[in-house]
Formats: structure tokens, C-alpha cells, sequence
């Protein structure tokens, strides 16, 4: 586990601006006055000055909670671990849109993973190690991910309910990750109530979780555009 100040003495300013449509604009001149402004001369001034410009509350506070426990990442190089081929299929069209590099695997990394996963896994990054993966699995892979830790900046660990994936289990496992770590590792369990016990678990160990995989890497990429 990361925490901000132990990482960085940079501080991140989250903004919520509104008035990005013309009539917004509009409702805000009238509210504010001369004050308003223009959106683009605000939108150019947050990017000089490092300001993160986000557009309602929900994802002004994702944004505050990643970065006040991993900091800004120190590069855009991304790992995607999952249990769901359909969000690893995602996860690469997400993080081209929002400025994530998927990276690819070692033949190192290959050969550690290929000594334990089985065949039916993706062999590549997304690695989606298959829906029957449990959370030891997970720890496996997590193990080859610490000892490789020059390959990436930035890991994504998603998982769906399954009949045989505890989650409190697998959030102990994430904490585990993140501690022996220096770099950004983003929680994405997905599932409702169903993933609530691990949801909490990281929580407590301020680990950012996502409940929606998108909101992940738009945050993730709004943190690498003030690198």
C-alpha cells in the first residue's frame, strides 16, 4: 500500500468544472457573471497548472481516492489480470481510449506464467487467467508480477463472482500486492453486493476499488495526463 505522501511530495488539485455546452455555459454566466469564464480558457489553465478537471462529484472522488493512496503513476505501462475474457477485451479498448499502454509480456513473464496457468489462459496482457481462477491463482500471478516490476507501472486486477473466487480472500492477496510494490495498483471487483466482503477489505487498506470498469482507466488516465 501506497501512500501519497510517502511516494510524493506533489499534491494532485481535483476540480469539478462545469459549463462544457453551450448552454451550460450560458446557466453559468447568468449565475456567476463575469466569473463563469470560458470552459476552454479554464480547461487550458487546470492542464498548466496540474489541476485534474473532472465533471460531477462521483468522479471527482474516484479520482481523489486513487491518487491519495497510489499517487501518480510513474509511467502508463499496464498489466490486466482477470478472470473474464469479455473485460480483459474491454480493458484494451478502454485503455487505448484514455491513454493506457497495454504492455506486452515478457518471454521471462511468459515462461513463470506458463509454469503454473492453465493452457486455456490468454498468453498475453490482458492476461485473463480463466473463470475457474480462485484467489490463490490470482496470488500466483501477483507473485510474477513483484518479481518483474521493472516491466510495468500500472496494474489492473478484475474479477467477477464465481463459484470458486472468494473475494475477502482475493482482496487479502491485492493488499498483499500492493505492499510489495511500488507501484499503482487499481482494484476492479466487479459484481455488487456479491463482492462487497472484498470490496471493504480494500478499503480499509486504501487500495482503490472500481465498481465500474471504464471509470478505472478514465481515472487512471486523468492522473497520467498530469505526469
Amino acid at each position: 500500500m501506497k501512500v501519497a505522501s510517502e511516494v510524493s511530495e506533489k499534491k494532485p488539485i481535483v476540480a469539478i468544472k462545469s459549463g462544457s455546452s453551450k448552454r451550460g455555459q450560458k446557466a453559468a454566466s447568468s449565475h456567476t457573471g463575469a466569473l463563469a469564464g470560458s470552459y476552454q480558457v479554464y480547461m487550458a489553465a487546470f492542464k498548466q497548472s496540474g489541476v485534474i478537471a473532472t465533471h460531477s462529484l462521483r468522479e471527482a472522488f474516484q479520482i481523489g481516492e486513487l491518487l491519495a493512496s497510489e499517487d501518480y503513476p510513474k509511467g502508463n505501462r499496464a498489466a490486466v489480470i482477470t478472470n473474464a475474457g469479455g473485460f480483459a477485451v474491454l480493458s484494451t479498448d478502454y485503455a487505448e481510449k484514455y491513454g493506457v499502454e497495454i504492455v506486452d509480456l515478457s518471454k521471462k513473464l511468459m515462461d513463470e506464467l506458463n509454469s503454473f496457468l492453465t493452457p486455456e489462459w490468454s498468453h498475453e496482457n490482458p492476461m485473463d487467467i480463466v473463470g475457474d481462477a480462485g484467489a490463490d491463482r490470482y496470488a500466483r500471478v501477483f507473485d510474477v508480477m513483484i518479481r518483474n516490476q521493472d516491466k510495468w507501472d500500472i496494474t489492473f486486477v478484475i474479477a467477477v463472482p464465481s463459484g470458486v473466487l472468494d473475494s475477502r480472500h482475493l482482496a487479502q492477496e491485492i493488499v498483499r500486492f500492493s505492499n510489495h510494490t511500488h507501484k499503482m495498483i487499481v482494484g476492479c471487483l466487479l459484481g455488487g453486493n456479491s463482492m462487497k466482503s472484498g470490496v471493504h477489505i480494500l478499503r480499509k487498506a486504501s487500495i482503490p476499488n472500481f465498481a465500474e470498469l471504464e471509470e478505472a482507466f478514465d481515472a487512471v488516465g486523468k492522473a497520467l495526463s498530469l505526469r
